[in-house]
């Protein structure tokens, strides 16, 4: 039995015990005064402590560790229009990058390409954008593409990309809802020139 489960076991038996109006003996056979600890939080919260997945997608386990950053690119050019493509990069926290295919990399994607359980793992690390799709809310400078079409727009079909119909500074940003790792960045950017 762990340490946090024994602990936590004879801390509530003593409180059963003290709410019944007795103190639990001592290795004395001296009562002891009952004290209780809480648990102390978990080093490193997980994107799976806030987010729940659509029904019938799994990200099992490990999960992916708070959000380093996401990674920003160009994904296709259709005439005027352009395609920002977006994936969350995590850090390497316990092993993860190797214990999911990668190696023993400082960082790395959720799961490789190709991998079933990407999408969930994915957004597990980026959330729910502001319009309420999976994947991260996109920016071109202060405004929301969602609110400027003729600028830039949501992609019909992808949350992780955009269509950018303008120049400019172009931001994805994962949502309040999952934790970002220390020095990692919720939103991050890309110059379309």
């Amino acid at each position: 039995m762990n340490d946090r489960l024994r602990l936590t076991l004879c801390a509530a038996i003593g409180l059963a015990l003290v709410s019944c109006g007795g103190e639990p003996l001592g290795p004395t056979g001296v009562r002891q005064p009952v004290v209780t600890t809480s648990p102390s939080p978990s080093a490193i919260p997980t994107p799976s402590s806030s987010v729940q997945l659509p029904a019938g997608m799994v990200c099992s386990a490990p999960t992916p560790p708070p959000l380093l950053r996401m990674n920003i690119k160009i994904h296709a050019q259709e005439g005027n229009r352009t395609i920002l493509d977006s994936k969350p990069i995590v850090p390497n926290v316990d092993g993860y990058c190797d214990k999911v295919g990668f190696g023993d990399w400082k960082f790395c994607d959720t799961r490789p390409e190709g991998n079933p359980e990407r999408a969930a793992c994915d957004y597990l690390a980026t959330g729910k954008a502001e319009n309420g799709r999976w994947g991260p809310t996109w920016f071109l400078g202060m405004d929301n593409c969602g609110t400027k079409p003729e600028e830039c727009a949501d992609h019909p079909t992808e949350q992780f990309m955009t269509i950018a119909k303008k120049k400019g500074t172009y931001e994805a940003c994962a949502s309040e809802d999952v934790p970002v790792a220390e020095n990692g960045s919720r939103c991050s950017f890309f110059e379309f020139k």
